[in-house]
């Protein structure tokens, strides 16, 4: 015969009580019935742990024994009981997320920071990577919830939009000849140096394709795999870039660089929320992807 958590715990308040009838108050039973269970007990485990003496139930030193682990094994069942509470209310638990730089480093902590305000249990972890990267990890199922710079096309993901954000060309403060400009079209830029970033990064994939598309050819002189050695780049005089508004605030406010439209192309993108069409997600990422598709669809501001 099998040991039963209901088993042990008639044996627990039969052991906080010194009563049958106090210990089925107790569990709302009757007293045959904690009587019953605490017999089958003590043939499952082969060893006598109450005696009767003068009317009263006593444990014998093999009840006291059984008794104390009773109590482990019960105080453990409660903090289940109640961690699994919070994990279900997505109160609790690990939330596995990986963004892109521009994502990651400029508009996820601010993010983070507001959806945990009142959930101290919560664990975030995030992989700090390119699009392609953030994309891979998603299908492979080693994050619950990616967040990705423009469009993906892919039928085995989900998506949703949760801000926007705005590229910008961006250039030396002084020296260069568009230094001075208040705007650009975007023909001036054929042949133009540019420092860029690396293949599979949505910045890069946005920008330059558009650039492209255009018939423009971008001089790409070098590759950085983040916006501030770019922008610090640009400000050496290495060349051009388009990069998101929000990495270039630093250098905007030192003014050693600056922003120059580009008449007549569009650099509005999206920031989209991705996860596996086919996947559940827990209740902590299902709870921060509606988060972050609620704020964008209010209008809120995600910084």
């Amino acid at each position: 015969m099998d040991v039963t958590l209901t088993q042990l715990e008639a044996l627990r308040r039969l052991a906080r009580t010194g009563s049958f009838s106090r210990a089925a108050r107790s569990l709302h039973v009757t007293q045959p019935a904690v009587s019953q269970q605490i017999a089958n007990l003590q043939r499952a485990l082969g060893v006598q742990l109450v005696e009767i003496v003068r009317n009263r139930p006593v444990l014998t030193d093999a009840g006291r024994f059984v008794a104390e682990r009773a109590e482990i094994v019960g105080r453990e069942l409660e903090t289940l009981l109640r961690e699994t509470s919070d994990y279900r209310n997505a109160e609790r638990g690990a939330l596995q997320l990986a963004a892109t730089l521009t994502i990651g480093n400029y508009l996820l902590p601010p993010l983070l920071a507001r959806f945990m305000r009142t959930r101290p249990n919560v664990v975030p972890s995030v992989d700090v990577v390119n699009t392609t990267a953030v994309v891979r990890l998603v299908r492979e199922g080693v994050v619950h919830l990616g967040l990705v710079e423009g469009r993906v096309e892919d039928p085995g993901l989900e998506t949703c939009d949760f801000a926007r954000d705005r590229m910008v060309l961006v250039v030396p403060a002084r020296g260069h000849r568009f230094s001075d400009r208040e705007r650009v079209n975007a023909a001036e830029l054929d042949g133009e140096a540019f420092v860029s970033r690396e293949f599979g990064s949505g910045t890069r994939d946005l920008g330059y394709e558009l650039l492209r598309e255009r018939g423009v050819r971008p001089k790409l002189v070098i590759e950085f795999p983040g916006g501030e050695a770019i922008t610090r780049a640009v400000e050496a005089g290495l060349g051009l870039a388009i990069l998101s508004e929000r990495v270039v605030e630093r250098a905007l406010a030192m003014q050693t660089v600056r922003i120059v439209p580009i008449t007549d192309l569009d650099l509005e993108r999206a920031f989209t929320l991705v996860h596996l069409r086919d996947r559940t997600l827990p209740p902590l990422a299902r709870a921060f992807g509606e988060f972050l598709c609620s704020e964008h669809a209010q209008g809120a501001s995600p910084a």
